[in-house]
């Protein structure tokens, strides 16, 4: 009699991480997923404060525009009625 261990396939182990019952190709492959996912998630988080980083320069940007358009305004009002 045998039993269903004696029939499966060597290359078929189960692993801890939850990928179950999978040959060795497939769970290299599971690995390497999961190593690019990680990777995307960092740079996602890379590309996120950068984002960040962007939107408080063009802020900064756009506060010194305004306030050297005031300036050029105020001077202008000043050259006119000299």
């Amino acid at each position: 009699m045998t039993t269903p261990g004696d029939t499966a396939d060597p290359s078929v182990q189960a692993t801890p991480t939850g990928v179950g019952q999978l040959p060795e190709k497939a769970r290299a492959a599971v690995a390497e997923i999961k190593a690019e996912n990680a990777a995307m998630k960092v740079e996602g988080t890379i590309a996120e404060a950068e984002a960040e980083a962007t939107e408080k320069q063009a802020e900064l940007l756009n506060q010194v525009a305004e306030e050297v358009i005031e300036e050029l305004r105020e001077r202008k009002q000043e050259a006119g009625q000299a």
